[in-house]
């Protein structure tokens, strides 16, 4: 389900030790929305656990989302959560390494690709939009490593896509952070 979860802040410092890149965290920030995803799982598993080892899960009040979309489904999700909170519990992934991207530790292109094919696949307008207007530190270390991928869970991007990616990244004023590499 899209939400926007209140008192969280996006940020590009998730130091990803065992990928040596950087990557997306949150931190907690009373005047902050960010927009995201919330998703059904059974339990926080040893292999989520693993996959997820430069961050920590931190509970969330389920009063502090809101849907992204009104309708009745997505309310009547929010409703049951909240009127049974010993029985559902939300979870956001708190980075435990905060510390700015560089050329040892950079970000990929492919990463924030894959994040914002995920915002386009919602369906919701301007949620790629929010996405990236609520992320902070794009100033350090961003490659574009499109011709040969470095982020391991990389998505398919069509050539569409990453044209709109781009035109996003223009209008936020934001390309002229991203630095080109050598093929």
């Amino acid at each position: 389900m899209p939400i926007f979860a209140h008192g969280w802040r996006r940020e590009w410092l998730a130091r990803g030790l065992a990928d040596l890149q950087t990557g997306l965290g949150v931190s907690q920030d009373e005047s902050a929305i960010l927009n995201s995803v919330l998703l059904p799982i059974e339990q926080i598993s040893p292999e989520l656990r693993n996959r997820e080892q430069d961050y920590q899960f931190v509970e969330v009040d389920p009063s502090t989302i809101v849907a992204a979309q009104e309708s009745p489904l997505a309310q009547a999700e929010l409703g049951k959560i909240r009127a049974n909170p010993s029985h559902y519990k939300i979870w956001i992934c708190a980075n435990l390494h905060k510390e700015q991207a560089n050329i040892h530790y950079p970000i990929y292109q492919t990463y924030l690709d894959t994040c914002l094919v995920g915002c386009f696949d919602l369906g919701i307008a301007n949620f790629a939009s929010e996405f990236i207007q609520s992320t902070h530190f794009w100033q350090h270390g961003w490659i574009n490593d499109r011709h040969q991928a470095c982020y391991p869970r990389a998505a398919y991007v069509t050539p569409l896509q990453r044209e709109q990616i781009d035109q996003l990244l223009l209008q936020h004023q934001l390309l002229e952070f991203r630095q080109e590499v050598n093929q």
